[in-house]
């Protein structure tokens, strides 16, 4: 009979949306045990032995999420219920009641990848431990399924978006995307296993690449614009973002770079600046000749004063105003410039802060993952650990019977030995 003890609900609230299927062949163990988890479970099915269970699990392996089953029952027993369920669904967790001497069924049971086992008498506070325990690992497997496939998701976006490449903890290219190919103007062929600083430009400073380095070998990601260089020579610019990808230990393994081409941006903003420093040293250049000639007009003008003189002053004075209101346009021309450079170079930033949001959650997302990888996995070292300890355990409790057992042998013969001689215990009892 199940041990009754006073419940946390809250401690196994896990289990609130989940199905059981619950199998003992002792009715009163049955229905004391379905009444208490009732108050944990969603639904709870039944059957006093394994024949029965199975029609029960094809009427709704749709709806049952664990099986807790007993090993001793009539017409099919535990293991061969067990076995006819792996042959339909190897995932689906299912634990066993048993005894400390039913060695050789727990063996089997291990055999049929058994989740876990409940020593008889059953303690229901244990089990609902272990019941929870189960669930939260599959909640953390089906956790990192979906962060893997957002991983996948935003790995698809960015190769269709951006030059993608991989490189090992060296720089050595591993891994290069079509669009990296098509701008770069290398084949995978003839980048792969080569270092990354293949397309590096001779204009970029290496502090740059320096300070780029630094970064990823503290395990930090790395944002910036580059010049890099094509096969035939031509220079293209990029917006990068670099960083590094852990293996389930935290160690960095590689290292993913994608990029943005911002040529056609950073060429007119280029021309754009050229074309106002122009516009400036002209206009300098206009104002001091209007200087020049307008204090020769006044020096002359003291020195030669007629009326000749007064018409040329007040004509050169009007020229002053035509080249003065032409300046005052090409200031607004400048100012125009200048306000749409800093539209483009504000737009390209807005470009940068957005992809680089996306870039960071990518990473985040992958962090996240490797950590609860982590510690999935450690989990299930520690549950491989029990099993592997309680088998340890049980085996050499059964070695402790057998000893018994022999030793009982060994006893009988003697008396059996004893008998032959002297006749019968009861007969010198008599005597």
């Amino acid at each position: 009979m199940a041990t009754q003890i006073q419940f946390n609900p809250s401690e196994f609230s896990v289990l609130k949306d989940s199905t059981l299927l619950y199998l003992e062949d002792d009715e009163i163990i049955r229905k004391e045990t379905i009444s208490i988890f009732e108050s944990f479970f969603k639904k709870i099915y039944s059957a006093e032995d394994g024949k029965l269970g199975l029609e029960q699990y094809h009427l709704h392996k749709n709806e049952i999420d664990i099986i807790l089953t007993d090993i001793s029952m009539p017409k099919m027993n535990g293991i061969e219920f067990m076995s006819e369920i792996r042959k339909e669904n190897n995932e689906l967790p299912i634990l066993i009641i048993t005894a400390f001497n039913d060695v050789n069924q727990i063996i089997k049971a291990i055999r049929y990848k058994v989740a876990d086992y409940i020593i008889k008498p059953m303690q229901i506070n244990t089990t609902l431990k272990i019941f929870t325990r189960i669930f939260n690992d599959r909640l953390n497997k089906k956790l990192v399924k979906k962060q893997q496939k957002e991983l996948s998701v935003y790995k698809k976006i960015l190769d269709t978006e951006n030059l993608v490449s991989e490189t090992d903890l060296k720089g050595v290219i591993t891994y290069a995307n079509d669009i990296f190919c098509e701008v770069s103007g290398y084949t995978k062929e003839e980048l792969i296993g080569q270092p990354h600083n293949i397309v590096r430009h001779p204009d970029v400073s290496p502090k740059i690449y320096e300070k780029l380095w630094e970064q990823l070998q503290s395990g930090n990601s790395w944002s910036g614009k580059l010049k890099n260089l094509k096969k035939n020579g031509e220079a293209y610019f990029v917006k990068a973002t670099i960083f590094p990808i852990f293996d389930s230990d935290g160690n960095a393994e590689k290292y993913v770079a994608t990029r943005f081409v911002i040529t056609d941006e950073e060429s007119e903003r280029h021309k754009l600046k050229k074309y106002i420093m122009q516009q400036k040293g002209e206009q300098v250049k206009y104002e001091k000749g209007l200087q020049d000639k307008y204090e020769e007009a006044v020096h002359f003008a003291k020195m030669q004063k007629d009326q000749q003189v007064a018409s040329i002053l007040h004509e050169l004075n009007e020229q002053i105003k035509i080249l003065r209101i032409k300046n005052s346009d090409d200031k607004g021309r400048v100012l125009f410039l200048e306000r749409k450079i800093k539209e483009s170079l504000d737009k390209n930033d807005e470009l940068q802060i957005a992809y680089q949001k996306r870039i960071e959650k990518l990473h985040k997302t992958a962090i996240v993952a490797v950590e609860q990888y982590k510690a999935l996995k450690k989990k299930n070292s520690f549950m491989s650990e029990k099993i592997e300890k309680s088998q340890e355990g049980i085996v050499t409790l059964q070695a402790y019977i057998d000893e018994y057992r022999k030793k009982i042998e060994n006893l009988e013969d003697v008396i059996a030995t004893f008998e032959k001689e002297h006749g019968t215990l009861g007969s010198i009892k008599s005597q």
